[in-house]
Parts: C-alpha cells; structure tokens; sequence
C-alpha cells in the first residue's frame, strides 16, 4: 500500500440531506492533518467545505462561516498548507483549494481554532 492509499478509505455510510447538500455524494474519505490533528473528510471538496465537515462531524474545530465569501472573492480564507507532508508549504484560499489525500494545513483560515 502507498502512502496516499493510506490516506484514502472508502465511505460506507448513507448521507443525510445536509452532507449532499453541502458535500455531495462522497465515496471516499481522504486523511488530513490540520495543526498537528489528523481528520477524514469527504473527497471533492475544498478545504473551507472540509473544515465545515469536521466541526459538523467531530466537533473539533470553531470556524467564523459568516466571515468567510466562500467564492474567491474577498481572499478572506488565507491559510498556509502543505500538499503533502514533506511538501513545500505554500499559501492558498481554503474556499478554492481541493483537499486532497494526506494533505496538511499548517495555518487555518482567519478565526479558525480548534475547539477546547
């Protein structure tokens, strides 16, 4: 098994109408880490709609939604990531950023915390 293999697993639960609407028909959760904390959120989806998965699903993180544009407009979603964790780290708008298997968010948007 790869290391990206390892950072993928299938789905096998039903989706409520909240998840489709807000994730869409997900098939695979991909492993990030965000801070040193590892998670699993739905595939296709970019890390602003990943990071709303995890304070919905785990309840570990505090995000300020109603600050956020969510369209790229505003660049109000700064975060510092890595793609992989031996990766360069590299700023990029969580509201456009595909989340992808065994990545790394070093720095949250803006008024993102983890919960206490």
């Amino acid at each position: 098994m790869t290391e990206e293999e390892a950072d993928i697993r299938p789905y096998t639960g039903k989706w409520t109408e909240d998840d489709l609407e807000l994730f869409g028909a997900y098939e695979k959760l991909y492993r990030i880490v965000i801070e040193g904390r590892s998670f699993w959120v739905p595939e296709n989806n970019c890390v602003l709609r990943s990071c709303q998965y995890i304070e919905m699903y785990e309840r570990a993180l505090r995000m300020p939604w109603r600050d956020y544009c969510w369209n790229n407009t505003d660049g109000c979603c700064e975060m510092t990531y890595r793609e992989s964790p031996e990766g360069p780290l590299l700023v990029g708008r969580a509201c456009r950023t595909p989340v992808r298997p065994g990545m790394e968010l070093v720095k949250l948007p803006k008024g993102g915390r983890f919960k206490p």
